[in-house]
């Protein structure tokens, strides 16, 4: 009984905690700390965030990170990836595992991304998709796929477009309910190597659009500082990104203002 009603109480806050079932998580303290602005820019996520991002990268690496939302560990998030850079594109390896033993989400798939000459890219993502629910909910198998752009018109600008499930997958047949088809518009303008500002707009087909703001400051050689900001709900953002070596380490939290803070670490290598 006791189970059944902890239950009860997650399914009910995961919406206003969290995210909903299926709902598109951008991964890497990178990210988060600007705001979860992710569609513009290239990095060792780009496999999970926009697979276009995955052109432009030319070293193999291999990362992990960690959400813990509103320092609720029932909503942590958790990732693991790699980016597999060939000749003809470069391919990634995506996982990810958000809640707990009542409720939780496995999400594992291959993207890959390549350029069409110097300033187009474009990039997919094959995933598999495991909701499970305790007692007697059961667990849901679904297959889905994202898709993603950007356009580097010179080194300064570059604008990108992602979309997440674009054809509707139905998550319970018995119900009207399906993964949230999203699509995410940003852009990202570097007027300096040691300055980048970026934008974004997301919009899931069935809530009220998102907007995103952030900016990197890339202080010393092996250091940066970034700040963000997001509506809808409004959050506020700042991290700090380390560079000794082969290493990427990034710190980051996100905060509400009545849920508190998200803090969030990412480390990923690179195979220079």
């Amino acid at each position: 009984m006791c189970g059944r009603i902890i239950l009860f109480l997650i399914i009910a806050l995961i919406p206003i905690l969290a995210k909903p079932a299926g709902e598109v998580r951008v991964i890497g303290a990178g990210a988060a700390s600007m705001g979860y602005c992710s569609v513009a820019l290239t990095d060792n996520w780009s496999g999970f965030n926009n697979q276009a991002g995955l052109a432009w990268q030319t070293h193999f690496s291999a990362g992990v990170g960690y959400e813990n939302r509103f320092l609720l560990k029932e909503l942590g998030n958790k990732a693991a990836g790699a980016v597999l850079p060939f000749r003809g594109g470069t391919f990634a390896l995506t996982l990810q595992q958000f809640g707990f033993s009542l409720y939780n989400e496995l999400k594992t798939g291959i993207a890959f991304g390549r350029s069409f000459g110097r300033h187009f890219a474009a990039g997919v993502h094959l995933y598999y998709l495991r909701i499970h629910l305790a007692e007697d909910y059961g667990t849901r198998n679904l297959v889905s796929f994202e898709i993603g752009f950007q356009y580097r018109p010179d080194e300064q600008w570059t604008v990108g477009i992602h979309f997440s499930n674009p054809v509707p997958v139905k998550v319970n047949r018995y119900q009207d309910e399906h993964l949230p088809v999203v699509i995410r518009l940003g852009l990202a303008y570097r007027p300096s190597s040691k300055f980048l500002v970026t934008v974004e707009a997301e919009k899931d087909l069935a809530r009220k659009p998102v907007i995103r703001a952030g900016a990197e400051y890339h202080f010393a050689k092996p250091a940066f500082l970034r700040i963000g900001v997001m509506t809808n709900p409004v959050e506020f953002s700042f991290g700090v990104g380390l560079e000794p070596g082969k290493f990427r380490i990034e710190i980051a939290s996100t905060y509400h203002l009545y849920l508190g803070y998200s803090p969030q670490f990412s480390l990923a290598y690179l195979f220079k």
